[in-house]
């Protein structure tokens, strides 16, 4: 039997209207993936002088350890550095020092977080338009049953077949990724606040 090959656009094409609404949440979510997995990466968060800062500051040398967090751009460095330079400066007492980490890790969690929301919203709506495309597909199914002409009712059957299967297919295949890679990201960046909390307390109460 000769197999019909059918090139991806063709077969896009007979989704119908809805496969265009899906194709650009399709790149709107793989954007936002590429995004988080290029600015999500534990290394622009974590500091790698935790031990050095934590000897200095245990030897009553705070201001080598500021010296050194200032030579770190990463996240949890410059919180450091505030927090130091606050309490060098007599702004915040030792007690409170926890309390001004609290605060600045709360700033923090919206650079983590930035654009999950959406990648989950589009989870939900992919298969929801994908529904819509089905349903367009149908109506026209069963329209096809009420046209005489034998080979025209042919042609709008096989359309209507065709955009509702192609529609719910793509649905799900824009909405399968996007719910993977939103739970991937909320672990992540779940994961990385975790360790800032954990290394920056036990930065914080080596001071003497």
């Amino acid at each position: 039997m000769r197999k019909v090959k059918m090139p991806l656009l063709d077969l896009l094409q007979k989704g119908g209207l809805a496969v265009y609404v899906l194709l650009f949440l399709s790149v709107i979510s793989w954007a936002i993936v590429i995004e988080r997995l290029l600015n999500l990466r534990p290394s622009i968060f974590l500091s790698r002088s935790f031990k050095d800062l934590k000897t200095l500051l245990a030897g009553g040398d705070t201001e080598g350890a500021i010296k050194l967090l200032s030579l770190d751009s990463s996240v949890a460095s410059r919180i450091l550095l505030r927090i130091l330079e606050d309490y060098r400066t007599g702004r915040i007492s030792k007690e409170d020092l926890m309390r001004a980490l609290q605060e600045e890790l709360d700033l923090v969690m919206p650079k983590l977080e930035k654009n999950i929301p959406l990648l989950s919203a589009i989870a939900s709506l992919a298969p929801l338009v994908g529904l819509f495309g089905t349903i367009t597909g149908l109506i026209k199914v069963f329209s096809a049953f009420s046209i005489e002409q034998g080979e025209q009712a042919l042609r709008l059957l096989s359309s209507g077949i065709g955009e509702a299967l192609v529609s719910a297919a793509v649905g799900l295949a824009v909405a399968i990724p996007a719910l993977f890679f939103y739970w991937v990201f909320r672990i992540l960046a779940g994961n990385i606040l975790d360790r800032l909390e954990e290394e920056l307390s036990q930065v914080l109460r080596v001071i003497p």
